[in-house]
C-alpha cells in the first residue's frame, strides 16, 4: 500500500550512461548517496528507442543488492513485463496511463487491471503520465498506487530541457487530500538547478540523469536536491 509518510528521495537514471562502463558509473552514483536507481525500459514502439529487458535488469540488481531499483516501462504492453521484472528483483514498477484501456480502446488492459497485477507480484506501483496528458486522469487512482510520475520532458530521450510548466500538475495533485500519502515523482531534465521549484510544487521524489552523471560533486548535489524536495518528515 501507499507509504505512511512522504519522504524526499533522489534517484539516478542510467539512460545516458556509457553502457560499456555502466557498472563503474552506477557504483559512483550509489557511493555518492542516491536513494534508488531508475531504469528506463523502452520497446521501440511507445518511444522510438530500445534499451534493455528483464535479464539485464536482473544482472544489474544482483550486482547492486544494497539499493532499490525501479523500472519505468516506456512500452506499449506493460502487462507482459510484470512477472519477469518482479522475478528480476525490481522494487517499483512504473507504467504509463497512455497505454491503457482507460486512455484508448486500442489497448487491452485497464489501469485497474495493471495495478492489480503489479500488486499481486509484490512490487510497488507507480502510474506515469506524459507532458500532454491532463493530470486529472490519474486522480481516480491516487489511493491505489504508491506514486504518480509526471514526465517533465518528452519520453524516450535523455538530456532534454526540464519543462517547468509541468509544476501546476504537481501542485494540483499535492493539493488533493488523497495525495497525502502518495509519492509525486518527476522525471526528465531534473538537476540541482531546478529541484527547488520541484519541491515547492510538492514533488518529493525526482529522477536525475545527465546532470548527475556529469557532476564533479555528486554527493553534494544529491544532498542539495534531497533538501529541496517536499517531505512530511522533519
Amino acid at each position: 500500500m501507499a507509504p505512511k509518510c512522504v519522504h524526499a528521495a533522489v534517484g539516478a537514471s542510467i539512460l545516458n550512461c556509457n553502457f560499456i562502463r555502466i557498472r563503474e558509473e552506477l557504483k559512483k552514483l550509489v557511493d555518492a548517496g542516491i536513494d534508488f536507481v531508475h531504469l528506463d525500459v523502452m520497446d521501440g514502439n511507445f518511444v522510438d528507442d530500445i534499451t534493455f529487458g528483464p535479464s539485464f535488469v536482473r544482472n544489474l540488481i544482483l550486482d547492486f543488492p544494497e539499493i532499490t531499483f525501479e523500472v519505468h516501462m516506456m512500452v506499449e504492453h506493460p502487462m507482459k513485463f510484470i512477472e519477469p521484472m518482479a522475478m528480476a528483483g525490481v522494487s517499483r514498477y512504473i507504467f504509463h496511463y497512455e497505454v491503457t484501456k482507460n486512455s484508448s480502446p486500442d489497448y487491452k488492459y485497464s489501469v485497474e487491471e495493471i495495478i492489480d497485477s503489479i500488486r499481486s507480484s509484490k512490487m510497488e506501483v507507480a502510474l506515469a503520465i506524459n507532458p500532454d496528458t491532463p493530470v486529472q486522469v490519474v486522480e481516480p487512482f491516487l489511493c491505489l498506487v504508491d506514486s504518480i510520475l509526471i514526465m517533465t520532458v518528452r519520453p524516450g530521450l535523455g538530456g532534454q530541457k526540464f519543462m517547468a510548466n509541468m509544476m501546476p500538475k504537481v501542485q494540483h495533485l499535492r493539493s488533493l487530500k488523497q495525495s497525502t500519502m502518495a509519492d509525486i515523482e518527476l522525471d526528465g531534465g531534473v538537476s540541482p538547478d531546478n529541484t527547488d521549484i520541484c519541491g515547492k510544487a510538492g514533488a518529493n521524489r525526482i529522477v536525475c540523469g545527465s546532470a548527475l552523471l556529469r557532476s564533479t560533486k555528486k554527493s553534494e548535489d544529491i544532498l542539495k536536491m534531497r533538501r529541496d524536495l517536499y517531505s512530511t518528515i522533519d
